[in-house]
């Protein structure tokens, strides 16, 4: 008789699960399945939403401050006034130049903006985005050559600019002047005279440089300028591009002037109306707003955002992620010869 029990046992023991068993067995995994690819989806979503922001912001801030270390040296020709400058014979035709204020050796414009109707803007650029705005930058780079080593007391003056030794290039453009006039000429040339009594007494050689700030067209818009640069084949300047930031899709700003004569700002204004009360040499300050796009559209994101760019506002309404930057410049060269003096 226990024989018999114990077999019984051993049967339904053997039996395993019976459907209802298993069916609920199924439906507990699919749960804890479920949950898990749920919480995985988020995680990569989150991720993904993370590391594109963080992307979007790091290229934003670089773009910034590209175009606020340009602003700060607007209109700054080693202290001499922008209408003090003359050009020298030696400077020769620079390939693909800009037109109009544009133009690679006008520096009675140092700074000033236009809005791309079409992607031809400036007769140098035909790869605009259209509705963009259009940044033109003029002065010099904070690298000077001197007649002889200026922190040195006993240093000998002979009138040749010649510190630092084999500075001057013939690659180059610059301003050489000495706070009351000033010579843009070309490289190749032989630097003027510096020395006492001469036109530019104690004169300082400044690298001359053009930037104009744009957004290029493309699969991927992207924040480019155009600059002056030495064609080594050709033997002479002309107009590069160079791609600065890329998802960069639109840029606007808005100029702070004078329209007081009191050094200070007092109106703000968009590249219209500046345009309009033509008050580009009051302009002392600016607001640049730029707003970035991801390369790749996410699916699982709706952008239905509205980003107010200066005087226009965008609602992209599609499934790219963006963000908007925005900040403030001043120029400080521009405000001092406003005031009266001029210095870097």
């Amino acid at each position: 008789m226990m024989r018999s029990r114990t077999t019984l046992k051993t049967r339904r023991s053997a039996r395993g699960f019976s459907l209802v068993e298993l069916m609920v067995a199924m439906l507990l995994g699919l749960i804890v399945a479920g949950g898990a690819s749920a919480v995985y989806l988020a995680s990569k979503q989150s991720m993904t939403e993370t590391e594109q922001v963080a992307a979007l912001s790091e290229n934003g801030r670089f773009a910034l401050q590209l175009i606020g270390n340009a602003a700060r040296h607007i209109g700054f020709y080693g202290g001499a006034s922008p209408a003090d400058i003359r050009w020298d014979a030696s400077l020769g035709v620079v390939a693909g130049n800009c037109t109009g204020g544009a133009a690679a050796y006008d520096t009675a414009n140092s700074i000033f903006a236009v809005r791309a109707a079409t992607a031809s803007v400036l007769g140098c650029i035909e790869d605009a985005v259209p509705g963009t705005d259009v940044l033109v930058i003029k002065g010099v780079e904070p690298s000077p050559q001197w007649d002889a080593n200026p922190e040195d007391p006993n240093a000998e003056l002979d009138g040749l600019i010649s510190f630092p030794a084999n500075a001057w290039s013939e690659e180059d453009v610059y301003v050489v002047s000495n706070g009351e006039s000033g010579v843009l000429l070309d490289g190749a040339d032989t630097p003027p005279d510096v020395g006492e009594g001469s036109e530019f007494a104690f004169g300082t050689a400044w690298p001359y440089r053009l930037q104009i700030f744009y957004i290029r067209a493309g699969d991927t818009p992207t924040l480019a300028r155009k600059v002056l640069a030495w064609d080594g084949t050709a033997g002479g300047m002309f107009v590069d591009t160079q791609n600065l930031v890329q998802g960069v899709e639109n840029m606007r700003f808005l100029f702070g002037y004078d329209s007081t004569g009191n050094g200070r700002v007092d109106t703000l204004s968009n590249l219209a109306d500046v345009t309009a009360a033509n008050a580009w040499p009051q302009v002392i300050s600016m607001q640049a707003f730029i707003l970035l796009r991801s390369e790749l559209p996410d699916p699982g994101y709706d952008n239905e955002k509205t980003y107010q760019l200066a005087d226009v506002a965008v609602t992209p309404g599609d499934n790219v992620r963006r963000i908007l930057l925005h900040s403030d410049m001043v120029m400080r060269n521009p405000r001092l010869v406003l005031n009266g003096g001029a210095f870097e």
